[in-house]
């Protein structure tokens, strides 16, 4: 069976530009043409930890999140596109200014066929940690700066991509069981969460690397308010509400996190780290932006932040 990803090129997936822009996709839906991206790297002549062939890549992403995104699309001078939809500007690129578009599934069968490197033999004694822990291997890709083999051995992850809800929930499961010790985190670009975020239930040292992981949704597996681009429930107001959400929803593991409240208000989350909280579910004060029908609530937008707060650990 062949499995299609809910958004092409889907999340992960690196794209270069013709002006040396290295940039990964963002999953959402978008206007034909175009490719949502954060900026990651570009292409330079100066000393770089991620160099090959005589080319470097220096790192222009120096923290995730909205103000994160935010302040380095200002320091590159990056022409953002208004999106009327999503009510905000938004940093896209025309499809035909990508020279190289690498999704996950490419760049982990390329490391696979090989010539291997020092870092690859760390990737496949992860991934065989992982089948022996029932995550199947044509369900898995691969992202960051091992995809585009610009990898220093030294210092760069393995950011692993899961595809659909079933894959994502087994690597949630695989890792909170293999964490050691909570990773608290504080980088959420503006965004506040309470109580602190423990995100090492994606984050995890397997052997000699660090490892990450990022859910992907595939076709079908989209949230309703996201499923089509000009059917998007855009932010349009401020709002705080309270919501009553059920755990073990599938689309709260999977970009964006998406979780459905019992009395029916979707929460979204455009930082990927809140999606544990949406997973384990509970009662939660939510503070962001809300589309006009008063159905869909949005966290880490680039004009608002926000906040969520949880109240009870059950419903």
């Amino acid at each position: 069976m062949t499995f299609k990803p809910a958004i092409s090129p889907e999340h992960g997936s690196i794209i270069v530009t013709r002006e040396g822009l290295i940039g990964q996709a963002v999953g959402v839906p978008k206007p034909e043409g175009l490719i949502p991206v954060i900026p990651k790297y570009v292409l330079c002549r100066e000393e770089s930890p991620w160099a090959k062939g005589g080319l470097s890549l220096c790192r222009v992403l120096q923290d995730y999140g909205p103000r994160g995104v935010g302040e380095t699309l200002r320091a590159l001078g990056f022409a953002e596109t208004l999106d009327g939809l999503y009510n905000s500007p938004m940093p896209y690129v025309r499809g035909v200014d990508a020279i190289s578009v690498v999704t996950p599934r490419e760049a982990l069968e390329r490391l696979l066929r090989g010539p291997l490197s020092p870092l690859s033999y760390e990737v496949l004694n992860v991934l065989d940690k992982l089948r022996g822990l029932g995550v199947k291997l044509e369900n898995l890709g691969l992202t960051g700066s091992i995809a585009l083999s610009f990898e220093n051995p030294e210092i760069s992850d393995v950011d692993l991509v899961a595809y659909g809800f079933e894959t994502a929930e087994l690597l949630y499961e695989a890792f909170t069981g293999l964490r050691v010790k909570p990773l608290i985190s504080s980088k959420l670009g503006g965004l506040k969460v309470s109580p602190e975020l423990d995100v090492s239930w994606r984050r995890v040292d397997i052997g000699r690397v660090h490892v990450t992981w990022v859910g992907v949704p595939l076709e079908g597996e989209l949230c309703e308010p996201l499923r089509e681009y000009f059917k998007v429930r855009g932010p349009v107001r401020e709002a705080r509400v309270t919501v009553s959400i059920e755990g073990g929803q599938g689309g709260s593991l999977v970009y964006p996190p998406c979780a459905s409240s019992l009395d029916g208000v979707y929460v979204v989350s455009f930082e990927y780290n809140v999606a544990t909280m949406l997973y384990e579910g509970g009662v939660f004060s939510v503070h962001g932006l809300m589309d006009s029908e008063g159905s869909t609530i949005y966290l880490a937008t680039r004009q608002l932040p926000g906040s969520i707060l949880r109240l009870k650990g059950d419903v």
